[in-house]
């Protein structure tokens, strides 16, 4: 899966305490933030893991879905699949 196109990515300068980020092809919430993350921030210590997915940890986070081993929830520089908005940048 390549990058969403631009009129699919919403653009957040924050994403709240409770999002889930998830897979965009099976939908099976990976992670959800244990508090409110900005652009310049890092997931890493503001997320916790679902299911059964190991801790995020800066650079060793699975890119692909770990369950459907398709579905690619981020891209760098800052783009993540969340349950409740899409694509956000």
């Amino acid at each position: 899966m390549s990058l969403p196109l631009h009129d699919k990515i919403t653009p957040m300068s924050f994403l709240l305490r409770g999002t889930i980020l998830s897979c965009p092809d099976c939908g099976m919430g990976l992670y959800m933030t244990t508090q409110k993350v900005g652009r310049e921030g890092t997931l890493e210590g503001a997320v916790k893991p679902l299911a059964d997915v190991p801790a995020y940890k800066r650079g060793s986070a699975p890119k692909r879905c770990p369950f459907c081993g398709t579905g690619v929830w981020w891209y760098p520089p800052g783009y993540v699949y969340t349950l409740q908005y899409g694509w956000v940048a």
